[in-house]
């Protein structure tokens, strides 16, 4: 009879943990994301940064980026 008891009381406790751990816990807010531009909005930038008057000018800048981030020095390109 104790022998029931005990295990009528062990099995109780366990689920009463069971459920407790279950319980739905807040989520902490992560990080906020980072805006990422579309396709559009890179276009429309350029498209407004870019001109007939200025375009060659800023074929240089970018090619001189690409070489830079390349580690070629802008004299070596062919």
């Amino acid at each position: 009879m104790l022998r029931n008891t005990v295990i009528t009381w062990m099995i109780a406790v366990l689920c009463v943990a069971i459920l407790g751990g279950c319980s739905k816990k807040t989520e902490e807010p992560g990080a906020p994301q980072e805006q990422v531009k579309t396709a559009a909005e890179y276009k429309a930038e350029a498209d407004k940064e870019i001109t007939e008057q200025n375009m060659a000018d800023e074929l240089d800048k970018l090619e001189q980026e690409v070489n830079a981030e390349a580690g070629v020095d802008a004299n070596q390109t062919s």
